[in-house]
């Protein structure tokens, strides 16, 4: 890049970011290599912290990766056959009651937490 070509910011950082990288495109070249160095090793740690609990996550839940948990049964992220009025976005609890299984989703609409409850 020639001297007199000022590199430009990214552009898929968000407001905050984006007023973070103007406050720091006046400092001297110390500051900016000291914080350059502070943000890689900070991305480098948020990678293993992210990573650990992925994997502690997928640990917890029996989840092997197939869609499948541990009993066999369906996750409930592999619903793909909402009911009439039901988002997607909807979280699903599958009960068992007198041997009849029931699908209870629930979701949030504004303020408002909305239900239904569907006999299998």
């Amino acid at each position: 890049m020639p001297t007199d070509e000022r590199p430009s910011p990214p552009t898929d950082v968000d407001r905050v970011g984006r007023e973070a990288l103007r406050e720091l495109a006046d400092r001297d070249p110390e500051t900016l290599r000291a914080a350059s160095t502070y943000l890689a090793d900070l991305a480098d740690w948020k990678d293993r912290t992210d990573a650990a609990a992925d994997e502690r996550d997928e640990s917890e839940s029996g989840d092997d990766g197939d869609g499948d948990t541990c009993d066999g049964a369906p996750s409930s992220t592999d619903t793909a056959d909402y009911p009439d009025g039901v988002p997607e976005r909807a979280s699903v609890s599958v009960d068992e009651i007198g041997g009849t299984e029931y699908r209870y989703y629930q979701w949030r609409e504004g303020d408002e937490i909305r239900s239904k409850t569907v006999r299998r």
